[in-house]
């Protein structure tokens, strides 16, 4: 089956209510790490390219790789743009093939969310790539459960949480033409000093009035059961990259620690470091549901 559109993949899942993992992949082994483990375990696939990693002409390895990679199994893989914050980005990603982007201006007022968001869909569209935009906006950086206190009017930073208003949805996603949902209800990208608690009710209440699917981002760190529940009331996408990374450098130190000489193949050093992060993405997978749904 191999490359399939973004919002294909999605509305499977959300319409047999399980979650397509998109991994964040920074570079070939883990791009082919991605893409073989779900083919092994019979899982769609999204390859994710974070902007530092696709800086410059580093866009273009990326994408051919990613693209060779998806080429090689049968289960249905899409290349996505994560966290793009301007238009310029989005439209190289879709020239180089991808499938989908995001566009992120979840820190903005929702009037310039809205301008940024239905910009970048007029712009890639033509060339048959879909969009993903946040409502609401997740916080970045080392935190413990997210506050969700906040209104969404006035510039936001990193650090700060703003909670998916389920009024502002149907209106989000008319004027903008999205085709996928991004909500902030309680998770942080990077890593998690206290658990956090997902708000499943207002997760509830957004899926029950979207006209489209719901992407969970910071899914790394954040309790099996939670994430099964949010599964559970729509979500169909889930991002993950800093369990892997951490999978993969836990086992480097501990191989480096045991070696006296820096001297090593590659083929030797990452073996295990490898083999670690596969393991992350094929238990995300299982927990995720989408084990064996491209069977």
């Amino acid at each position: 089956m191999s490359i399939v559109p973004f919002r294909e993949i999605l509305a499977d899942a959300r319409a047999r209510k399980y979650a397509v993992p998109m991994f964040d992949v920074s570079n070939t082994t883990m791009i082919r790490a991605a893409v073989e483990v779900a083919d092994e375990l019979g899982s769609p696939v999204i390859l994710g390219a974070i902007p530092p990693d696709v800086e410059g002409a580093s866009l273009g390895y990326w994408a051919n790789s990613a693209l060779y990679a998806a080429r090689q199994v049968k289960v249905p893989v899409c290349l996505h743009l994560d966290h793009a914050t301007n238009a310029p980005d989005c439209l190289r990603a879709a020239e180089c093939g991808f499938q989908s982007v995001m566009i992120d201006a979840s820190a903005k007022p929702f009037e310039e969310n809205v301008a940024a968001s239905a910009e970048v869909v007029k712009l890639v569209s033509p060339l048959g790539v879909d969009v993903e935009a946040e409502l609401g906006h997740v916080a970045s950086g080392i935190t413990g459960a997210a506050d969700g206190g906040r209104s969404e009017s006035g510039a936001l930073k990193d650090g700060d949480t703003v909670f998916t208003d389920p009024d502002s949805v149907v209106e989000f996603a008319g004027r903008t033409g999205v085709a996928a949902l991004a909500v902030s209800i309680g998770t942080t990208h990077g890593v998690y000093i206290a658990a956090p608690e997902l708000d499943i009710a207002r997760l509830r209440e957004i899926n029950r009035v979207s006209p489209i699917p719901l992407v969970l981002h910071g899914g790394s760190g954040t309790p099996a059961d939670q994430l099964r529940a949010a599964i559970a009331e729509g979500i169909a996408k889930i991002n993950i990259y800093s369990e892997l990374t951490a999978a993969w450098n836990r086992e480097m130190l501990a191989f480096l620690r045991e070696r006296r000489e820096m001297t090593c193949w590659f083929s030797v050093v990452c073996r295990t470091p490898d083999e670690a992060m596969r393991r992350a993405m094929a238990e995300k997978i299982e927990m995720f549901g989408s084990a064996g749904r491209a069977r």
